[in-house]
Order: C-alpha cells, then structure tokens, then sequence
C-alpha cells in the first residue's frame, strides 16, 4: 500500500464533512487520490487520516498483482465494525479492482456502498448526492469513449495557492493499447486517451507557479502520447504533437527545474525521444524503461514485441547521449512456462545492463488476460527462489553503484525532512545518520539525507530548492551528504 499524506483542502462550501483514503499501488493511484480529494472539496469534505472520523472511507485500489486484491479484502473487513457505529458512513472501493470487478464487488462485499473506476473520479459528488438522496449502493464503471475527457476534468489541487509538493504528477494519458499476455491494465484502465497538449502545459504552468520544481508526467504509456489524437487523419491530426514535442513544451515552462515521465514501452521509446536526454534542460537524467524478461521467447509469450537485442540497442543509444543515466526497470519471474535457462538469461541480462534500480515482482496470473491460458505452471517456491536471485543480484549492483557516489558533488531538489525524521527516530550522534536531517533526490533520483544543525529553520529555508552536496557516505539504498 502506497501510504499517501492527505491534506486538509480549504474553501469548503458546505458544512465539513470527512473523507479517509487509502491508497493501494502506483503513482496513477496515488495521483487519483489526489483528484479524488481535489473534487470533493468544494462540496464541503475534508481529508482526515482517521478513519473513525469519516463520513466517506475510500480504498484506491490496484489489481496489477492478486495480493494487492486480498490487501484490499481485508482492509474493508478491518473497516466495516465502523458502519455499525456511524450511520452516515459510505464505504467505497475505487481504482482497479472496481473497475474489474464493478457490480459485482457490491455482491462479494454486502456491506460495500459504493464501486466507481478511475474513469468516474469527476462525478464522485454527484454519487455521494445520490446516495443522500435516498439510492442505495452504487457501481460506476463504465469507461468513456476516446475523446471524453470526463475522466480528466478535475483541476490541479493547488489548495491555498501555495503547492504542499515541491514534486507534483500530472497525467497526461490513461490506458493501455498494447495489450501483454500478463496485463489487466488494458481492463481497468482502457485504451489510450490523451489529454490535449494545451491541458497538460496549463497545469505544469499552474503547478509551477504555485510552487512545484519537480513534475511528473504520468501514463500507463506516456511513450504513446498522441496516438489516439492522430486517429481518423485530417488536418487536425497533423498539428497533434508527439510525446517528445510535449516535452519540450513543458521543458520551456518559466520556473520548472525538473521534469520526469513514468511509465515507458520499450517499442515506442524512439530516437527523438532517446535524444531528449542529452538536450533539455530540466529532463532529468533517469529512464525507467521496463523490460520484464532477458529472454527472447519469454517475451514473445509476454507479448511484448521486442527482442533483448532490439532492447540492448536502445540502451545502448541512450548511454551514448547520456552517459550517467540511472535506468530502472520491471521484471516479471515465473512467467508460464519459463525454465531456468531461461531465468538464467534474464540474470545474465541483469548483469550486463547493470541498472541502478529495479521493480521485480513473481507472475501472478490475472483473470481475463491472455497469459491466464496457459495456466500458472512454475511452482511458488520455485518463483519465490528467482525473485530472492534476482533481489540478491540487483541489490548487489545498487550498492556498488552507490558506493562509487562516496566523494562526489551533486545537486539534489530539497523535499523536506527525511522519513526518519518525520518520523521522530534520526539519533542525535553526530554521525551523518544522526541528528535532524533534510531529504533530496538527485537528478537521477537517488535519495540524499543531510543532517542540517536547525530543523524547522532548515525546513522552512530549504524546501523546494536545488543544493549542492557532497557525498560523504553509501549505505543500503541511500546516500549521505553534507551540504556545501
């Protein structure tokens, strides 16, 4: 479960009523939440952290993996003996799983009020009015056609004017057109819809002057942007500009120091986009560029429609116009049918791209998806022994990566206190893991703690600003420096 920080939203128009949110899986979830809390404010709700205190509790939830699924379940079990002391309470499940599952959730759960998929984000209020008006439990999931942009409508959450994130996400696109043998993505989220170029620069721009310094653009394949526009030809399409022209609009907002995008496809990463990276001034000098498996029939079983060779290349292209590039990327283990030769060769190819980072997770089959057919035929232990493999090998690379920071200058974006220090649990030793410490990240998105003599005046001073800092230390997955 992402834990997701819910803020108080001024300007209610009616009496306060209270909203709790959890938030299960990626950044789309987490930036869902966000336009769920956004909608509701002006209809008198208010983000609360207490679920004992809400009159609304929502669970946004993911369904890329079955265990997000039982995460889900149980939660609502842990949260239904409150309906039985606040009858005004409407409990909801959005997100993915209610996109899949829709009316039928309502079924499986009877103590469920409400089913609304990420398409219906923008008429939360009108439900909720339903429901007061008397209509019992209700199920929204119907996607909108292309060109709908329903599912956009919700401004950017700018609260009193000033932006709580020094980093903000902006979606550019919802849905999937590829459509790979494992993937639910393309059932719960659609297929590709855009947002105009136009929409996307006015809300960097809103933003930015509300004190964002960091963007991300948000897709489940921003590579893909503008496609769906371009579709029925005419001269309108022809001005339709591609991911890497947005980019450079977005590059050119006053104000903007730093700009990312997630998630990629490896077929639609192309040359202008490669180049981007040794050209714009704020794009930061990290891809996360999923490749899933190193093996070539792996991946044609995943769908993917590539090659390891034609993955390697494009690899190969963007180290060459941006050579201290961090790359990340998925991979999937125990995918059907895979033996251990060829679990040996994602291994292998692991060492040989070396990344700085990596999301590994073991096949979990998902109903409806092509991969499904063909059943779930390497064993748990099996999986639960290639994921420890890969685990091992990656941490392996990360920590010599880090290593080689130690003595290094960089320049990290101030975010605030690091999570220990929030927490309240950074010792006073005087060593660089004690004290009151301010958190960064690196261009190339390596967290940077920095124990700082005055906490709030630190606080307050540097947030939302570029440091130079000297690396002094490399432990696990974190860098400690000094500021200079």
């Amino acid at each position: 479960m992402v834990a997701v920080e819910l803020k108080t939203i001024p300007g209610a128009a009616r009496a306060t009523r209270f909203v709790h949110v959890q938030t299960f899986g990626c950044q789309m979830n987490v930036n869902d939440t966000d336009r769920i809390l956004q909608v509701l404010a002006p209809h008198g709700w208010v983000a609360t952290d207490d679920p004992a205190k809400a009159q609304l509790i929502l669970l946004n939830t993911c369904s890329v993996r079955e265990k997000a699924e039982q995460k889900m379940l149980s939660q609502l079990g842990r949260l239904a003996p409150l309906k039985e002391h606040n009858d005004e309470l409407v409990l909801g499940v959005a997100g993915c799983v209610a996109q899949q599952e829709g009316a039928a959730l309502l079924q499986k759960v009877p103590y469920l009020d409400l089913v609304m998929g990420p398409d219906h984000i923008a008429e939360l209020p009108a439900m909720l009015e339903r429901m007061r008006g008397g209509e019992r439990r209700i199920a929204e999931t119907e996607f909108y056609k292309r060109k709908d942009f329903r599912f956009i409508e919700a401004e950017p959450r700018l609260g009193d004017g000033a932006s709580t994130r020094v980093s903000e996400f902006v979606t550019i696109m919802k849905g999937c057109d590829k459509v790979c043998s494992y993937c639910i993505v393309p059932f719960t989220r659609g297929r590709e819809v855009s947002k105009s170029h136009d929409m996307v620069v006015r809300e960097v721009e809103r933003l930015v002057a509300a004190g964002a310094r960091e963007v991300t653009l948000l897709g489940q394949n921003v590579n893909s942007y503008g496609k769906d526009l371009h579709e029925g030809g005419g001269p309108l399409a022809a001005r339709v500009p591609t991911f890497a022209e947005l980019l450079r609009a977005v590059d050119a907002v006053p104000g903007l120091e730093r700009l990312r995008f997630t998630t990629s496809h490896p077929m639609d990463a192309i040359d202008d986009l490669i180049a981007l990276f040794g050209s714009l001034r704020t794009l930061c000098e990290f891809f996360h560029l999923p490749v899933q498996a190193g093996n070539d029939r792996i991946l044609d079983d995943m769908r993917r429609f590539y090659t390891v060779a034609d993955y390697l290349e494009k690899i190969g292209k963007l180290r060459a116009v941006c050579p201290d590039i961090a790359l990340s990327t998925d991979i999937i283990v125990g995918f059907p049918g895979e033996t251990e030769a060829e679990f040996e060769d994602t291994l292998g190819f692991l060492e040989r791209v070396r990344y700085d980072s990596i999301y590994a997770f073991k096949y979990s089959e998902r109903p409806g998806t092509r991969a499904a057919k063909l059943g779930d035929t390497v064993p748990e232990a099996v999986k639960k022994a290639r994921l420890a493999k890969v685990q091992a090998l990656q941490d392996a690379i990360t920590h010599e990566k880090l290593a080689a920071m130690q003595g290094r200058i960089v320049e990290i974006l101030v975010e605030g206190p690091s999570q220990r220090a929030a927490r309240g649990t950074v010792p006073a030793d005087g060593t660089t893991g004690g004290g009151f410490q301010m958190m960064g990240r690196t261009r190339s998105s390596t967290i940077v703690n920095v124990p700082v003599p005055f906490g709030e005046f630190w606080n307050k001073r540097w947030v939302g600003r570029l440091a130079t800092v000297e690396i002094v230390e490399a432990k696990a997955f974190t860098l400690f420096g000094r500021f200079i």
